[in-house]
């Protein structure tokens, strides 16, 4: 297009007032006794019209110009759409990525915070099941205990007794009733400082477990009222780019 233009402007004339006979064929008439020798030409006697033919050129170049720079501008335009649509591109992946990224972060720590309730559940059960046991073991040693003391009891019965029955008798055996009686009551002490011991051992060890199992219980308690009481923050993105 813009090469037809040029060619049909080069056609034109060049003059601002192409009706006016032409500079080169235009004679002046001078009067009867005047030098014929030189005769002034059209532009010698009218300097202001090449003054109104110059300006023609101009605008032809200043319209040749602004073409050139709409050219470069709607370069330039084409340009800044395609660097913002694939901006506008790159957002809405950037902006995908991250919430998919917030939403997998929610759902492993929704997942953590399940797993660690389940454990933290499944040992304050070994713990009640444990102190269960040792309250059932406890309570069997102290009836053991006593079923013991009664036993001593009536063992030391018996052999008073048999001391009383052997003295009647006359029995005559080097070793005298009050060691016998002695010795006996030696190893049965002995059984029963034993079992006190171990009873003791107990109960120290379940005083530990309720103590740990009391703690447990308040840690898991005060865990669930947190879980429960914080809110889970969202995270919202606007898409700019939408414009």
């Amino acid at each position: 297009m813009s090469k037809n233009f040029m060619e049909s402007t080069d056609l034109k004339p060049n003059r601002l007032y192409p009706a006016l006979p032409s500079l080169k064929r235009l004679e002046f008439c001078l009067p009867v006794g005047s030098s014929s020798e030189k005769r002034p030409t059209f532009a010698e006697s009218h300097p202001e019209s090449l003054l109104e033919d110059k300006p023609s050129e101009e605008p032809l170049g200043s319209s040749e110009r602004m073409k050139a720079e709409i050219l470069v501008l709607e370069e330039q335009n084409k340009e800044l759409l395609a660097i913002n649509k694939k901006w506008a591109k790159e957002y809405r992946t950037m902006e995908q990525y991250y919430k998919n990224k917030v939403q997998h972060l929610k759902e492993v720590s929704i997942q953590s915070e399940e797993e660690k309730s389940d454990e933290e559940e499944r040992e304050n059960t070994d713990r009640r099941t444990e102190v269960a046991e040792l309250r059932a073991r406890n309570t069997t040693l102290t009836h053991r205990g006593q079923h013991q003391q009664e036993e001593i009891r009536r063992l030391n019965k018996a052999l008073q007794e048999a001391l009383l029955t052997s003295q009647q008798l006359g029995d005559g055996g080097s070793e005298t009733p009050q060691d016998i009686w002695k010795h006996q009551a030696e190893t049965y002490k002995d059984d029963f400082m034993k079992e006190r011991k171990d009873r003791e051992k107990l109960k120290s060890k379940f005083l530990e477990l309720e103590k740990r199992y009391r703690k447990v219980h308040s840690e898991l308690f005060a865990y669930k009222s947190q879980v429960t009481t914080t809110p889970v923050h969202c995270c919202s993105c606007t898409n700019r780019a939408k414009k």
